[in-house]
């Protein structure tokens, strides 16, 4: 009996083991600085967590950190240097370093974040891979968050002239350029203060993509908003994992991290932008909020201004060893033949 009871036990352990065996052996930290609920982890990189480490058969698991380890700008960093295994941040927060994608925040790309999402990755695969902007890092791939518009608390935009005095918080470089020229102020803040700075009227309003009016809580406070086709403006972001990380892993774990990345990860940011930007268009409408489309003394003066903006461009990419203007038509294409 003795015996049997030895045998029992000693089966029990080496199932016991075999579990823990079968259980995640890469464990992955992810750093965001947005809250857990805002509607992008929701729909994009909770999913996307969640994606690959099914796809791994369970050897891979996220552990989502309670907030982020980071300013968003240094995202990059924090998970180059393994503060975190994993993170997002925004080519607009670091201008300077991204110069060749700034092409990516310009006005009136596209009305979808899923076409000008694939179109940024293959523009990123065709001209840029090469140039070490992720260096020490896994590029997961890039998107933009579709296009960005104008909120106000208190009017709709019909001219440039609207703008003058008005205080708008701003996030990159373009939007806060377009607020100087027209005589606005622009506002830097970090994305997660909106609702603090427009409900104590440090800003007047706001320069975002409709989803942000849910996502921050400010549909109440900013019931104006003013699209121009195409976008205002649009912002680029990009998804990293630590290379020290992926490098350990075994060829099955980088598999199922590859499934994820690139084209198909641009494919499911795009999508996961247009399901959250219509969420917060159809919140506006059900609040009673003002929409319009800008009238064309908005659009003509934008399309002024981006002549600026697209030389700017050329200009800054040019010193960072890349053709800007190739960049700019291949990129431009690419969105054109997507929306066929």
């Amino acid at each position: 009996m003795k015996r049997l009871l030895t045998a029992a036990f000693a089966a029990t352990v080496a199932l016991s083991l075999g579990s823990v065996a079968a259980q995640a052996k890469t464990v992955l930290t992810y750093s965001s600085w947005l809250p857990w609920t805002h509607p992008i982890n929701v729909e994009l990189y909770i999913p996307w967590m969640e994606a690959i480490e099914k796809d791994s058969g369970g050897s891979i698991s996220f552990k989502r950190l309670p907030k982020g380890v980071a300013h968003p700008r240094a995202h990059l960093d924090a998970v180059r240097t393994g503060q975190a295994d994993a993170g997002m941040s925004v080519h607009g927060y670091s201008p300077k370093r991204f110069a060749a994608y700034m092409f990516a925040e310009l006005p009136m790309l596209g009305d979808t974040g899923t076409g000008t999402s694939i179109a940024l990755q293959r523009t990123h695969e065709k001209f840029l891979a090469d140039k070490n902007y992720y260096e020490g890092v896994i590029l997961i791939g890039m998107n933009t968050h579709g296009p960005g518009l104008i909120h106000h608390s208190k009017k709709l935009f019909n001219s440039p002239a609207d703008f003058k005095g008005q205080k708008m918080r701003t996030g990159g470089p373009i939007p806060k350029k377009i607020v100087e020229a027209w005589g606005g102020v622009p506002i830097r803040q970090p994305a997660p203060k909106s609702y603090e700075i427009l409900s104590t009227g440090v800003a007047d309003g706001i320069t975002f993509p409709y989803e942000s009016l849910t996502s921050f809580k400010i549909v109440n406070l900013v019931p104006f908003s003013t699209y121009v086709p195409g976008g205002m403006y649009s912002s680029s972001h990009y998804l990293v994992l630590n290379k020290g990380k992926y490098d350990k892993m075994t060829s099955a774990e980088r598999a199922a991290v590859d499934k994820h990345s690139g084209e198909a990860f641009a494919l499911r940011a795009g999508k996961a932008w247009d399901l959250i930007n219509r969420r917060g268009k159809e919140a506006a409408i059900k609040n009673g909020n003002k929409l319009q489309d800008a009238p064309a003394a908005i659009v003509d003066a934008l399309n002024e201004l981006n002549v600026q903006f697209q030389a700017d461009y050329i200009a800054g990419a040019k010193a960072a060893g890349v053709d800007g203007a190739e960049i700019l038509k291949y990129f431009n294409a690419e969105v054109a033949k997507l929306a066929k």
